[in-house]
């Protein structure tokens, strides 16, 4: 049984989106280890406590930590009676972390290399809060990073690998990820497959617009093709991949393989499409074709000739002005395809905050999607984000989406 638990006053107060929990916990239950408790706590919580509750046999617990938390470190000496000791990979890795960005090491991150004595050192090669793990009884207890690309390459490459080296039995399992729909608007549909009697196990994992059908049986099961074939076949217009790949990795494997170059245009997202596609690969960048970041109304007329009388409309948000971009976009750049973002991301007294239009289209067809999110700042860019890219996605594959009342 696995009890995760996020130690952070940012995600505490809201302030932070808590995926991470959410990905070890599906990355777990593909593999048969069921979660029991997905809790956020303060940095300044009583662990001693926490640590003697919740001991089941073979119980794990991980914590994700914003820095190295040395209460905690502490606590989970006392509980091991272990102590705290100088450990020469974490120390390492921390110094190798300030020479490459050419600063000294502050005083503060002395305490990411201060673990238990019995800990195994989990490195961290992207950032400066380090990770460990250790056995005490029947229990495994792991500090990880609380950020999502950090502690994905810590527990994947290590974590995960080290846990499931204890079990025995194998399972075969597919991911689903769709977009636009609830955990009920899925359950009402696939019901039948989930009560399924072929000891098939189907469960959904839940993140802001997006849920993820994780299907997993043992390796010998014969049905569990059959029913994950029925399950993409019913939902198959909301499913945007069929591989556990963030969503930016599929627009890059399909752009690739259809050699298709594609042009941003982006006002409310800041660069956020372009960067985080770049990122997936070093030739991601022959596949995007001079985009655009235009966050305000100078820019839109002196990068593209918008007219000013467009900027005006409906105070500077709206499917006209989204629909221009977009055809200004792709005229300028020569790409195949151009998606475009327009939204109202902070306190409006004329437009709803979370009102956005995402334009996706080519030179014959242009298509305006009109949203409303909810959050605060970086949760609706973050919704806009990944709406624009499903968009997309529906566009490459030739199977374009459209939501009940909300594509104009």
């Amino acid at each position: 049984m696995v009890y995760i638990y996020t130690v952070s006053d940012k995600a505490l107060m809201g302030k932070q989106i808590n995926i991470l929990s959410s990905y070890i916990a599906e990355s777990f239950f593909k593999n048969n280890i069921k979660t029991s408790k997905q809790s956020i706590i303060s940095d300044a919580y009583n662990f001693d406590e926490l640590l003697k509750q919740d001991n089941t046999s073979n119980s794990i617990k991980i914590f994700l930590v914003d820095r190295a938390n040395i209460k905690l470190n502490q606590c989970i000496c006392d509980f091991t009676n272990s102590k705290i000791i100088d450990n020469p990979y974490t120390k390492n890795a921390v110094f190798d972390y300030y020479r490459k960005i050419g600063q000294p090491v502050e005083k503060e991150s002395e305490n990411e290399w201060k673990i238990s004595s019995v800990a195994r050192a989990i490195i961290n090669p992207i950032g400066i809060t380090q990770g460990y793990l250790l056995n005490h009884k029947t229990e495994i207890i792991c500090v990880l990073p609380n950020s999502y690309e950090d502690a994905r390459l810590m527990f994947d490459d290590v974590v995960l690998d080290y846990i499931l080296s204890l079990q025995k039995k194998k399972y075969k399992s597919y991911t689903f990820k769709t977009f636009g729909l609830t955990e009920n608007g899925i359950n009402s549909v696939i019901n039948e497959q989930i009560k399924n009697k072929d000891k098939v196990s189907i469960n959904l994992f839940s993140k802001p617009l997006e849920v993820d059908i994780v299907i997993k049986a043992f390796e010998d099961n014969q049905e569990i093709d059959n029913i994950a074939q029925k399950i993409l076949l019913k939902l198959d217009k909301y499913i945007y991949s069929v591989e556990d790949i963030p969503i930016e990795k599929v627009v890059y494997n399909l752009l690739k393989l259809n050699d298709i170059k594609v042009s941003f245009v982006e006002d409310v997202t800041c660069g956020e499409l372009c960067s985080r596609l770049n990122k997936q690969s070093s030739d991601a960048k022959n596949y995007i074709e001079r985009s655009f970041v235009l966050p305000d109304n100078q820019s839109k007329i002196l990068s593209l000739g918008i007219r000013e009388n467009e900027l005006q409309e409906n105070f500077g948000i709206s499917p006209n002005l989204v629909y221009e971009m977009a055809v200004k976009g792709i005229e300028k750049s020569n790409a195949s395809i151009v998606v475009a973002t327009l939204g109202v991301v902070n306190q409006n007294p004329n437009l709803p905050t979370g009102l956005s239009y995402i334009a996706v289209g080519d030179k014959k067809e242009i298509h305006v999607y009109k949203n409303l999110f909810k959050g605060n700042f970086n949760e609706i860019v973050e919704s806009i984000t990944i709406a624009s890219y499903f968009y997309l996605i529906k566009k490459l594959k030739k199977n374009d989406f459209h939501f009940e009342k909300s594509t104009i």
